[in-house]
């Protein structure tokens, strides 16, 4: 069931506005709606002062650059601590402390990565200028300059190479060589006295230079090759450094990074309330809902802010706003756990049927009944019970917690079948107390059985269904779940006179029944009502036979547990046998537990909700602080 809600409006002085939310945030209960969407409320939309807005921007840019930090320090997601109350002065002044040493250490890094990529391309140009390079180049007082060409340009090499020679009155040394198929390389070893004659020569030409990081110098090949293989050794020592320190930077102050971040998150997302609400000259305005047992404490709440600044009133709770109203889910402890379950499809509308107790009843139930082994069960049950300590909340701890009781349901079930891993149990002394559901002679009559637990089942939902419908007053869905469960009826007993439990007589009421409902459901189809509405019914019947599976499925891990049983028997070698038994079993197992899960919730959100459950609830979401 879901807890009851009534809409409200609060009406406050514009000078008290934030006394009002600060009171509401901490009250926790109240669902603030967007009075754009509520045109029984008439206001327009609250323009906040500039410096409300100021402020929201400053907060919104310190919370930016809090999240740059933790992802430069790869800090925790998620931290609590406690925190002054001037704890954004606080944040303020650490992060104008730590960011510019953060971010000068993370353009070392940065800068350093680059160097590091970009040296091999270097050290392969530099080392195939060795073999040519002239003793010229060691000279004192003698300046080297290399230049890359195209091969497609090597007249360029040849016109340098006599401007070289002609600017230095023949004291150049000039070699080249090719770098790769299409690069050729020149070096030209010169005095540098004539340095500024060959440099506006090459700037003349619009030459490519090779030019080196300014790390490896201005010097000729081989010292820069030197050069080179230092800086290859040094940087990644230089790098773990900068890493070294980071991480130190990470432990000082990640924690407080993650918890300012939170809190102040808290902040961003309380401020983007006022987007919600309206506003009139003097006074702001805001709708919303709160819990009926809840009504008479915001009131009081209310009343701790300054005397006549701020008062709710109750609205009148129309069709529209019915359908608006927030849902959430109240159901015993026991219940829980099938929330998550109805969450998966769609949380159900406002004041309509919750479908967590029975699915709470009969989920387990079929999970017992298509499991139905003592073993098996027992083992499940051990499984379930020892990863709930890895989760403690959520929908896999729900899953959990829905795989335990079914598995409870599956060691009942065991015993009424007499069963523990298949025919295992008969072995140990285990004999049925209802019946041996794989002694063929029972089989059909376990197949009527699920079968009339469908029947049950489908009735059941009609009837909420029918209910339902008479609660909103919707027509065609009357006439769609009245013709059905009708029709149904009818067809019950028909069987029931077919099968000599019912007289005779009743076979033409019963026909009656049947062919009402079919009109009853054509009608409520329309036009092609005529055509749909017996093709509509077959389906019904389809829903009920589908709990055959109940059946099949139990059948079928039966004779499985019967195959690894035997498997010992049948294999010459016992060791070999127990293996494959135990891997069977395994097996078996596995499905055991994925599968009747699986088909228990397909026969309630296929065949069952299908007959009353409609979704489309909004979420109960009070305003209220994250932390």
């Amino acid at each position: 069931m879901s807890r009851e809600m009534i809409p409200i409006q609060i009406i406050g002085l514009k000078s008290h506005l934030q006394a009002t939310v600060r009171a509401l945030r901490a009250f926790g209960c109240v669902h603030i709606e967007d009075l754009a969407g509520l045109p029984e409320i008439s206001a327009h939309a609250l323009t906040l002062d500039q410096e409300t807005a100021r402020a929201q921007e400053e907060l919104s840019l310190l919370l930016a650059r809090i999240n740059g930090l933790l992802d430069a320090l790869n800090g925790p997601t998620s931290q609590k601590l406690p925190l002054p109350d001037n704890y954004i002065d606080e944040a303020r002044a650490g992060v104008d402390e730590l960011a510019p040493y953060l971010k000068d250490l993370l353009s070392q890094k940065e800068k350093l990565e680059a160097e590091l990529t970009s040296l091999p391309r270097f050290e392969a140009t530099l080392r195939k200028l060795l073999p040519i390079l002239p003793s010229s180049a060691q000279a004192a007082g003698n300046r080297s300059i290399g230049i890359l060409v195209s091969r497609d340009h090597m007249d360029v090499l040849d016109h340098i190479s006599k401007r070289a020679l002609e600017l230095t009155h023949g004291q150049a040394d000039v070699v080249s060589t090719d770098i790769d198929s299409s690069t050729r390389a020149m070096l030209i070893v010169f005095p540098e006295a004539f340095a500024q004659e060959i440099e506006t020569t090459l700037g003349r030409e619009n030459i490519s230079r090779l030019r080196l990081p300014e790390e490896l110098g201005d010097g000729s090949p081989d010292t820069a090759l030197e050069t080179l293989y230092h800086r290859m050794t040094a940087i990644p020592t230089e790098i773990a450094e900068i890493n070294r320190k980071v991480a130190a930077l990470s432990e000082q102050w990640s924690k407080k990074l993650s918890a300012w971040r939170a809190a102040l998150q808290d902040e961003v997302e309380a401020s983007s309330v006022f987007l919600k609400f309206g506003e009139t000259d003097t006074s702001f305005i805001l709708a919303g809902w709160v819990p009926t047992d809840q009504f008479e404490a915001l009131k009081t709440t209310l009343r701790d802010i300054p005397a006549g600044s701020a008062f709710v009133e109750v609205l009148t709770m129309t069709p529209e706003l019915r359908k608006r109203a927030p849902v959430v889910l109240q159901n015993p402890t026991i219940a829980k756990p099938f929330e998550s379950l109805i969450n998966m499809l769609a949380l159900p509308r406002y004041g309509h049927v919750d479908p967590t107790r029975l699915m709470a009843f009969f989920l387990p139930l079929f999970f017992g009944m298509i499991l139905g082994d003592v073993g098996y069960g027992t083992l499940a049950l051990l499984i379930s019970l020892g990863l709930l300590r890895r989760f403690e909340e959520g929908m896999t701890r729900d899953i959990l917690l829905v795989l335990a009781m079914g598995s409870a349901w599956a060691i009942l079930f065991g015993f009424l079948f007499g069963e523990a891993f298949g025919t295992l149990g008969e072995q140990l002394g285990l004999h049925p107390l209802w019946f041996d559901r794989a002694n063929p002679s029972n089989v059909m009559g376990l197949l009527l059985m699920t079968i009339g637990i469908g029947a049950a089942h489908i009735t059941l939902g009609l009837v909420i269904g029918v209910w339902e419908a008479i609660k909103d007053k919707s027509r065609s869905h009357l006439l769609e779940r009245g013709g059905m469960l009708l029709g149904l009826i009818g067809l019950f007993l028909l069987v029931s006179i077919l099968a000599n439990l019912m007289p005779q007589g009743f076979k033409t009421l019963s026909i009656a029944f049947v062919i009402v409902g079919v009109v009853m459901l054509g009608a409520s189809l329309g036009s092609l009502g005529i055509i749909m509405g017996p093709i509509e019914f077959l389906t019904l019947i389809g829903n009920i036979l589908s709990y055959l599976r109940i059946a099949a499925i139990g059948l079928a891990s039966v004779f499985l547990a019967k195959v690894a049983n035997e498997m010992a028997g049948l294999v010459g070698n016992v060791v070999v046998g127990v293996i494959l038994a135990v891997l069977i079993h395994a097996l078996n197992l596995t499905l055991g537990m994925f599968s009747p899960t699986i088909h228990s919730l397909r026969l309630h959100y296929v065949e069952f909700f299908r007959k009353f459950y409609e979704g489309g609830g909004r979420r109960y979401e009070p305003f209220k602080s994250r932390l």
